[in-house]
């Protein structure tokens, strides 16, 4: 099994999409990064685990519909767990490392370990900087991080 850990803001919406539209007609997610991010499952046979804040207020079934509505044609298998919530009064000092403990976890969890895995994120994950593709939070997903993504999980056959 192959996995693709997805963070949602800063990968398949950026800053420049969110300036450039108009707000009431303003998709989700940008239409070319999510074209980029079904390239990556399709030469992959990846799977996605959802890593984003998204996730603390939304179920893996509401995920599943919301990528789906955006076009999205891979499988989302499950998010991880949420270690500092965003109703703490304390904000994380360090959300990159949070978010490399709730990959880990997710992967500790497993009874059997996936053969690969990448984690596309704007943040830094320094912990897991070997398996991550970092993008920008104002271009999001472009076609270089498409390449990474697959060098590092490998084609399918």
């Amino acid at each position: 099994m192959k996995i693709v850990f997805l963070d949602f803001d800063g990968v398949l919406n950026h800053y420049l999409m969110l300036l450039q539209e108009d707000r009431d007609t303003r998709r989700r997610f940008s239409p070319p990064a999510v074209d980029r991010l079904n390239t990556i499952v399709r030469r992959t046979g990846a799977r996605v685990v959802v890593s984003s804040s998204w996730r603390e207020w939304n179920t893996v079934h509401k995920l599943r519909a919301l990528l789906a509505e955006e076009g999205f044609v891979g499988e989302v298998l499950d998010h991880t767990s949420i270690l500092h919530p965003r109703t703490m009064r304390i904000p994380d000092p360090n959300p990159g490392q949070t978010r490399c403990m709730e990959i880990m976890q997710w992967l500790d969890a497993q009874p059997e370990r996936p053969e690969r895995f990448v984690a596309i994120d704007d943040l830094h994950l320094d912990l897991l900087a070997a398996h991550q593709v970092k993008t920008e939070s104002d271009t999001g997903l472009l076609d270089e991080h498409v390449a990474l993504s697959v060098d590092l999980l490998g084609e399918t056959p």
